[in-house]
């Protein structure tokens, strides 16, 4: 899996780690649901884990937070390898995973590919994982 013309910085990584750490060491840190709640089961986990593979690489990551900032209107290939500066085939890769994942919803219109965001699906991964 290629990202070349879309990686990101070191400096990044590194920004994007000390969040993690921030995250996961905090005290008030739990899982969805009540503090009674059982522990995931293996289905669950595994479902969640798939979910949290398709969201970890930096260039999903900013396609999506491009479809989501134009909640109003579709975003073609075209538009997000303007907008990332990579080539069309980098695009279509992440987009398909994205797709596959559920994280975006694609419609053909002529010619065009259409890509929207599947709020529901990030609300539920986000949920499944948030600090309390």
């Amino acid at each position: 899996m290629s990202s070349a013309p879309c990686s990101t910085s070191a400096r990044s990584c590194a920004s994007a780690r000390r969040v993690v750490a921030g995250v996961t060491s905090a005290p008030d840190f739990a899982w969805a649901g009540a503090a009674s709640e059982a522990p995931l089961d293996a289905a669950t986990a595994n479902a969640l884990a798939h979910g949290l593979q398709v969201l970890a690489d930096p260039t999903r990551l900013r396609i999506l937070s491009h479809v989501a900032a134009n909640p109003d209107r579709p975003t073609t290939v075209t538009e997000l390898v303007s907008a990332l500066g990579c080539a069309q085939s980098t695009a279509s890769h992440h987009l398909r995973i994205l797709v596959d994942g559920g994280y975006l919803t694609y419609e053909r219109s002529g010619t065009w590919g259409l890509y929207r965001l599947e709020a529901t699906k990030l609300q539920a991964t986000s949920a499944s994982i948030r600090p309390r």
